[in-house]
């Protein structure tokens, strides 16, 4: 069984970090905005091998004692990393401003000129913990929908249905999704899918995304989630309802990918006016009668209903599995045994 938040008043925290040592640039307690700097550092831009050996035509023995530099020596453009005298006096200079990082067997290793990593905030909210020397946990307290999947962007904007721009009826131009969030009820197919990230809308909400477009939306600018993972599916009905009450307002995708820790679903997010609760865990809800839940599993994906009963005994199901069932009833009074593998508690 697995877990998944979709309801209002969730407190939610992210950990924000870059993938090795550098400043913070936030303090503990503090608000910070979508796209607020949290963290930087500054790394080689490349990496440059130099075979010594090779260019002087000597063995590894001899040319180390041509090379007039040290590990960890800061090298300018031009300056004279090894020389063999001679007759004529050769000379080997740096091709470019940076740090010599490695000498063995007479090969230099330079990294070369400078490029800054930055991470920056994916949502707004409060800045709950410093992580050192790496970044923050962020939290916020909202409405929240959890995705399966997210091609590792967050984006702000206005939500909007796909289906409103449509009745249009006069064709969706650039500047009508412009800084805004799609939401597709059903499956986009191919066309619409490229389509809509022609238009560069800021983020993108589909219920299942087909295998074949995967390529596409992870190469693209605009941040995407899905809700259900992969397939052709509907939305379900948990997160419709609750995704049609963030229409017309300013919702954030989460979805930025974590460099320390455990993988965190991608998030919908609708921010609370009220500050975020700082006491993050709360007690964890129990699989029990009457909670709602979402299943998984063909034929039944996506289906949204109340769990009736947890039959005390093993069941055997028609693929061979054998594992604990629960009794869930969905729409139209359809009672369903599912395995306990085969559903999402909500957590709402």
């Amino acid at each position: 069984m697995r877990r998944v938040i979709i309801g209002h008043n969730q407190t939610i925290t992210r950990q924000v970090c870059l993938p090795v040592l550098g400043n913070i640039k936030v303090r503990a307690g503090e608000h910070v905005d979508f796209g607020d700097l949290i963290a930087e550092t500054t790394l080689p831009a490349r990496f440059e091998m130099i075979d010594i050996p090779n260019h002087f035509n000597v063995n590894p023995e001899e040319a180390e004692t041509m090379i007039k530099r040290l590990v960890g020596d800061v090298i300018a453009k031009g300056d004279v990393l090894a020389q063999k005298d001679g007759f004529i006096t050769q000379m080997f200079r740096s091709p470019g401003d940076g740090k010599l990082v490695s000498l063995r067997e007479g090969r230099i290793t330079l990294a070369l000129g400078q490029e800054k990593m930055q991470v920056f905030a994916p949502m707004p909210g409060m800045v709950a913990e410093l992580i050192d020397g790496r970044g923050a946990v962020i939290t916020l307290t909202g409405s929240v929908v959890e995705a399966s999947w997210g091609n590792g962007k967050s984006a702000q904007g206005e939500l909007i249905f796909w289906g409103e721009l449509e009745k249009k009826g006069l064709g969706i131009a650039s500047a009508l999704v412009k800084d805004k969030i799609i939401v597709f009820k059903k499956a986009a197919t191919a066309g619409q899918l490229r389509r809509v990230l022609r238009l560069k809308p800021a983020g993108l909400i589909l219920p299942s995304i087909n295998p074949e477009q995967l390529k596409s939306t992870r190469e693209s600018d605009v941040a995407v989630l899905s809700l259900l993972g992969f397939g052709e599916l509907r939305m379900d009905v948990a997160s419709l309802e609750l995704i049609e009450s963030m229409s017309g307002q300013t919702v954030y995708i989460v979805a930025q990918e974590n460099t320390i820790g455990p993988r965190e679903n991608p998030l919908l997010m609708l921010p609370k006016e009220k500050k975020a609760d700082l006491g993050f865990y709360k007690e964890e809800t129990k699989l029990a009668p009457g909670l709602r839940v979402r299943l998984r599993g063909e034929p039944y994906t996506g289906m949204v209903g109340i769990v009736m009963g947890l039959p005390s005994e093993e069941m055997v199901f028609a693929s061979g599995l054998q594992s604990p069932s629960v009794v869930v009833i969905c729409e139209g009074d359809q009672m369903i045994n599912a395995s306990i593998h085969n559903i999402d508690l909500i957590q709402s």
